[in-house]
């Protein structure tokens, strides 16, 4: 009897054991102790906005036996930036940076999220649709801007079949295609019409996507691809005819070509017309079926262009010689000379003048531009006219050339823009005194320096110049003595030295005004190389530009030149 009853006794002992451990299993995953964690992997990540990183939680114990996971609750510190869903999976909302935090009961982990935006799309399917005698119509597909809203456009067009994206390419200002052409609805296609064009004309169209604000804070994609197509010829009768030159002189014995522009009652160009041309005087000028005009004798003809009904005139002057006094003489060693020539728009006009008098010169070039909108007055001097394709020798090559401009700002020149300091009412003014261009490969001109004034884009330093190559602008070169008074009626000398270095494929630019040094640049790679053109270099001298003044700006041109060796005292040409 003893035996079954040891035996019984001993029975509850290994069920107590068991049931003491399930219960501390339970006991431990029900209430952790709070010496355990969560373990958060991966402990940081970047993450685009828009894109997804998944985060997952392992529970960690204080050593003394297996864990089994709770149910793990997700908190992001800060959704703007990042949001986290039940599973622990985060999404990029916008940049900035968030902590993700896994709790289970008590115990937690976190993991540190970085969020970055994308660029901006590229736009791969610009094509031209629709057109008309004088608009075209684009169609894309839009793109994000990087942060998961539709991006916003830069629209530019350039006449013919090619584009650079640069001075060439203008920004698009007519017609729904404006820039700044704000986006709809990314993935989507989206069509807009480009107005303003001229008619029979073939146009090239390119197009970036960027956020934020144009001139501020953009943020750009890639360039798109090109489109082109050309406009319908018009059928509108001629309304005008202009004769460029408008007064023009020629040499007897030599010819200068006369180009005729015609338009219709809305100021679009015409092409394909007929026009017929005459001069007053044949045993003076002629003049050809296309406009080219020959020095016969000395004397003066009148030259007419006629289409439609419509016509314009140009006194033509033909001399033995360049006129008396040129401001403007090349004396580069292959022979190479140009004469002075004037570049005017948006009512810029420049002309000879007594007001202004120089010892060195019989008299001066004044150039004066309206009020309003953007307009130019230059004095343009091209060494080779972008006609060098295929000459033999090119004397820029391993040289130093120097150009001088001498000018004077007449009084109210600063008033023009509103002042040397930035308001609000000169928030877009600026000009121009100076501009050289160095290198040319095609129709691309690959670096040139500027001296300028823009208060309110360029701070308040007064003229400076900076060299720049299309859309890149470089560090500004103070000029002495300019702010916050400009100084007018004091003439300003100014001397460029230019050397290309052929073997490194770069140049350098210095800068001497009034005799102080205020630029030498180290060998740029942008600077006057022409990769490999053989048009090979150019200078351009525009005297002034000015956009947006608030009262006529006046500038009296006194002197310039270019030569291949060392400048001295400037005297005017005979």
């Amino acid at each position: 009897m003893k035996r079954p009853q040891t035996f019984r006794s001993a029975m509850p002992r290994p069920a107590m054991l068991v049931v003491t451990l399930w219960a501390l299993t339970i006991s431990c995953l029900a209430s952790p102790t709070g010496t355990g964690v969560l373990l958060v992997t991966p402990p940081a990540a970047s993450v685009a906005v828009g894109d997804a990183v998944r985060l997952t939680a392992i529970p960690q114990d204080d050593g003394t036996g297996t864990v089994r996971a709770p149910t793990v609750t997700w908190t992001s510190s800060d959704p703007s930036v990042a949001t986290v869903d039940a599973t622990g999976l985060v999404t990029g909302v916008a940049p900035g940076s968030a902590t993700i935090t896994a709790t289970a009961a008590e115990q937690s982990g976190s993991a540190q999220i970085i969020v970055a935006a994308h660029p901006p799309g590229t736009v791969a399917d610009l094509a031209v649709g629709a057109t008309t005698d004088s608009s075209m119509t684009l169609g894309f597909t839009e793109v994000s801007d990087g942060m998961g809203r539709p991006a916003s456009y830069d629209v530019r067009y350039a006449a013919g079949n090619t584009l650079t994206w640069g001075p060439n390419a203008t920004s698009v200002s007519q017609g729904t295609c404006a820039t700044p052409l704000a986006g709809r609805s990314s993935g989507a296609r989206r069509t807009c019409t480009v107005e303003g064009l001229a008619a029979g004309t073939t146009y090239s169209f390119e197009l970036v996507a960027f956020r934020g604000t144009l001139k501020a804070n953009a943020v750009f994609g890639e360039l798109s691809n090109v489109a082109t197509g050309a406009t319908a010829a018009s059928t509108a009768p001629v309304a005008s005819v202009s004769i460029a030159p408008p007064s023009p002189w020629v040499l007897i014995g030599s010819t200068r070509q006369l180009v005729a522009t015609l338009k219709d009652a809305k100021g679009n160009m015409l092409t394909g017309r007929t026009v017929s041309w005459k001069s007053s005087a044949p045993a003076v000028a002629a003049v050809s079926a296309s406009g080219l005009v020959t020095g016969v004798t000395e004397g003066t003809a009148t030259i007419t262009a006629a289409s439609e009904g419509k016509g314009d005139t140009a006194q033509v002057s033909v001399v033995p010689a360049p006129p008396p006094v040129t401001y403007y003489r090349t004396n580069f060693n292959d022979g190479t000379t140009g004469p002075l020539d004037v570049y005017a728009y948006g009512g810029g006009s420049c002309a000879k003048s007594t007001d202004y008098r120089d010892s060195a010169s019989a008299y001066s070039i004044k150039c004066t531009i309206p009020a309003g909108a953007s307009g130019a007055a230059a004095l343009q001097a091209w060494f080779g006219r972008g006609q060098l394709a295929n000459q033999p020798k090119d004397p820029s090559l391993d040289q130093d050339l120097f150009e001088e401009v001498r000018f004077v700002l007449a009084p109210g020149a600063a008033g023009a823009i509103g002042g040397t300091t930035c308001t609000g009412s000169n928030r877009i003014s600026q000009f121009k005194v100076h501009k050289s261009v160095y290198g040319q490969a095609g129709s691309a001109w690959n670096g040139w320096v500027m001296s300028e004034i823009g208060p309110c884009t360029d701070g308040n330093i007064g003229l400076f110049s900076e060299p720049e190559m299309w859309n890149i602008n470089g560090q500004p070169f103070r000029w002495p003595g300019t702010y916050p008074s400009l100084n007018e009626g004091t003439v300003y000398d100014v001397v460029y030295r230019y050397h290309r270095d052929t073997a490194q494929g770069c140049g350098t630019i210095a800068i001497w005004v009034n005799g102080a040094q205020v630029m030498d640049s180290p060998c740029w790679s942008y600077m006057g190389t022409t990769n490999g053109s053989g048009q090979g270099l150019l200078f351009w001298d525009g005297a002034t530009y000015l956009q947006n003044g608030v009262a006529p700006f006046v500038v009296y041109n006194l002197f310039a030149q270019a030569t291949n060796y060392p400048i001295g005292t400037a005297t005017s040409s005979p």
